[in-house]
């Protein structure tokens, strides 16, 4: 049975509306939106996108997630990866689903930060003869987001581009196998990130060594 939260009208609050609306206003950024069109049914690719504990396994923008489904009013808790390897973070993210239409678009708002807000949907739209558009759309605001507007712009695009390519690692897939459910997707590689930290942590036990050994 499909693991989703349906809403015949999205969520909201009084606050959520104020903050919508001075986003559709706001000239802080123009939004970072992209789509790649797959040879998945809509219904099937939904079914899938819907496990988000599963996204790290598919989208290589992500590291970790928490929640299994996406229900509507519920907090989403997530890590995503860095925007290149070698970078020293994992970035946790916190959010608000505002919207869940079922085989159309889930939608998040992030308000965790002070002088932060930004709002991220992921959709699919189903084009016919077992094809659908996969996207993304994301935009951000506020005095925080301007202070460092610089990385959270490359950081939307970065989610946006790995988001597309983890569509058509799903379309490789279910071509090979026409299905994609859970057993088939690659399995998350932690290894990278865990050798990456163990050096970190001996280079910096042999500099610690080599001040107090002078």
């Amino acid at each position: 049975m499909a693991r989703w939260a349906v809403s015949l009208r999205p969520y909201r609050s009084k606050m959520t509306l104020y903050t919508t609306q001075a986003l559709e206003q706001s000239s802080d950024m123009t939004p970072v939106a992209g789509s790649v069109e797959v040879n998945i049914p809509a219904d099937v690719l939904w079914e899938c996108f819907t496990h988000a504990d599963s996204w790290p396994r598919w989208n290589p923008c992500m590291f970790w997630v928490r929640n299994r489904d996406l229900t509507l009013g519920q907090p989403l808790v997530w890590a995503f990866e860095p925007i290149r390897w070698w970078y020293l973070y994992k970035l946790p993210g916190l959010a608000t689903i505002v919207e869940v239409e079922q085989n159309r678009k889930v939608t998040w708002e992030v308000t965790a930060l002070p002088g932060f807000f930004a709002r991220h949907t992921y959709f699919v739209e189903d084009l016919g003869g077992g094809r659908s558009r996969f996207g993304s759309w994301e935009q951000a605001m506020g005095p925080t987001f301007r202070l460092l507007k610089w990385f959270w712009v490359v950081h939307f695009v970065f989610v946006k581009d790995r988001s597309l390519t983890g569509a058509q690692v799903l379309e490789t897939i279910y071509q090979r196998t026409g299905r994609i459910d859970l057993p088939d997707l690659p399995p998350k590689n932690y290894w990278p990130s865990l050798l990456l930290l163990l050096a970190v942590l001996v280079a910096i036990f042999v500099i610690l060594r080599g001040l107090f050994n002078r």
